[in-house]
């Protein structure tokens, strides 16, 4: 495996380069700003992020830890 490369995001972000950085589905980063658990700013139709927004969504989302090769929940 190469080495990773870490660039700056840029201070807004749309909804698809949210899903890229999540590695998630666009529906699914819709499902979190309809549940309340990621802010978005609505613009016309469209929906913009804000970065700090989504870096403290990734920071406050559970880990898992891995142990005999199965996914584990962490207990806070």
């Amino acid at each position: 495996m190469g080495p990773v490369l870490i660039q700056p995001l840029p201070p807004v972000l749309t909804t698809n380069e949210v899903a890229a950085l999540l590695r998630c589905e666009p529906p699914t980063v819709q499902r979190y700003v309809h549940n309340h658990e990621l802010v978005a700013i609505q613009i016309g139709r469209e929906r913009r992020f804000r970065a700090e927004d989504v870096l403290e969504f990734i920071a406050t989302r559970p880990t898992t830890q891995r142990s005999n090769g199965r996914t584990r929940k962490q207990s806070s």
